[in-house]
């Protein structure tokens, strides 16, 4: 991995599962993306596969928190041999997560809507934010459930120790 990072701060909500034609009319990319959790005793390191009309393209990241909101965030782009690789680096004790993820414009922000295989009735809305007092609006036709930024129970390495 390179020696760069960024800042990430985002707001992360538990919303109740989305009306995917309702939001059509933002015009969402979707991507649909496998993700697998590496051994590490630094962080959440991470590799992806993110495809979108069927073209793939990989990524390896490593998250250090700095609070559960925000981390340095060191992200490469890779390529498939290096994923295939890196895949037997891959925890023993976590399932690669399996998810569609909506990416869209909305008041200035790219909000993403992560919609997963084993929940019918939620998904995740995350909003990326410059500053901790950001301004941020949500669409009327997403409906919040809860907050879940500082909440460790809803990280998605949290949510690869479930089957």
């Amino acid at each position: 991995m390179n020696n760069q990072s960024h800042i990430e701060l985002e707001k992360k909500f538990l919303i109740e599962y989305p009306d995917l034609q309702a939001i059509a009319k933002y015009n969402p990319i979707k991507y649909e993306i496998e993700q697998i959790y590496l051994v590490s005793e630094v962080g959440s390191h991470r590799i992806r596969k993110r495809s979108h009309f069927g073209i793939p393209t990989y990524f390896e990241t490593l998250k250090v928190r700095i609070t559960e909101s925000k981390c340095h965030e060191y992200e490469d782009v890779i390529t498939e041999p290096e994923y295939e690789q890196l895949t037997l680096s891959a925890d023993p004790k976590k399932h690669p997560i399996n998810k569609d993820r909506y990416v869209f414009s909305y008041g200035g922000k790219v909000l993403e809507v992560d919609v997963f295989p084993f929940w019918n009735d939620k998904a995740f809305l995350e909003i990326e934010l410059d500053s901790e007092d950001d301004n941020y609006s949500i669409p009327p036709e997403i409906h919040i459930i809860k907050d879940v930024s500082d909440d460790p129970e809803y990280k998605n390495r949290k949510l690869a120790n479930n089957k």
